[in-house]
């Protein structure tokens, strides 16, 4: 079997003394692990997280490992090496994305995704809003989006200042005065146009519905927390 697409490495592990085992999300064949040589001249080859490629998976029958031949598109995890809380950030986005999504199963929104927010980091100076964008695209491509849509207990849509931990629905003021302390923030940004973003509160939401649901008991990973740090607003 063999197949050709376009890709993001997302995780290299170390496989023997010559070989990587590489995870790559591809549009049409979602996240997808293969087996790749080390050339001599690392040079050659660039598999680092975040990496742009052309990859070609091929093998004898469809559940086996398979191998890679890798052509490097762009490079974006070396372009972003002078810019450390962007690189960071393109480490916890490819790591949660690594950990999270099922192998090969395709989501082409994910990857368009995934793709514009590796660029956002290296060109646009609002790129945290487009990491909490990728992080509640990765809760709704998932089955467990946000319903921020009305208040859980009142049905009403005005005065909506907190969301439940228990159903991810939104919550108002009222509604909430007496279980505030066991109820998460929302942030105004997310359903007030113009509001004042909050990336360090949206990042709290999106860390805990990430924990709950997708992660399973291996918990976020160290780098997404090495991230929320080093974020200031």
């Amino acid at each position: 079997m063999k197949w050709t697409d376009s890709g993001i490495i997302l995780s290299a592990r170390p496989f023997g003394e010559n070989s990587r085992i590489l995870s790559l999300l591809t549009p049409h064949y979602g996240r997808h692990a293969g087996l790749i040589k080390i050339p001599k001249s690392r040079s050659r080859l660039n598999i680092e997280a975040g990496t742009f490629v052309e990859a070609t998976w091929n093998a004898r029958l469809s559940d086996h490992l398979g191998q890679w031949a890798l052509e490097t598109t762009a490079a974006m995890g070396a372009k972003l090496l002078p810019l450390p809380v962007p690189l960071t950030a393109l480490s916890s986005a490819c790591h949660l994305t690594d950990q999270c999504l099922p192998e090969r199963h395709p989501y082409p929104y994910l990857y368009e995704l995934l793709k514009q927010l590796i660029e956002d980091l290296l060109h646009t100076p609002d790129w945290q809003i487009s990491y909490v964008n990728y992080e509640l695209a990765l809760l709704k491509d998932l089955g467990f989006g946000l319903d921020l849509s009305a208040c859980a207990a009142t049905g009403k849509q005005d005065d909506l200042i907190y969301i439940s931990p228990k159903t991810g629905r939104a919550v108002s003021r009222e509604a909430g005065e007496a279980y505030k302390a066991q109820l998460l923030p929302l942030p105004s940004y997310w359903i007030h146009e113009g509001a004042m973003p909050d990336i360090r509160t949206s990042l709290t939401v999106t860390g805990y519905f990430l924990a709950q649901h997708l992660t399973e008991r291996q918990g976020l990973p160290p780098i997404r927390q090495r991230l929320v740090d080093m974020i200031e607003i």
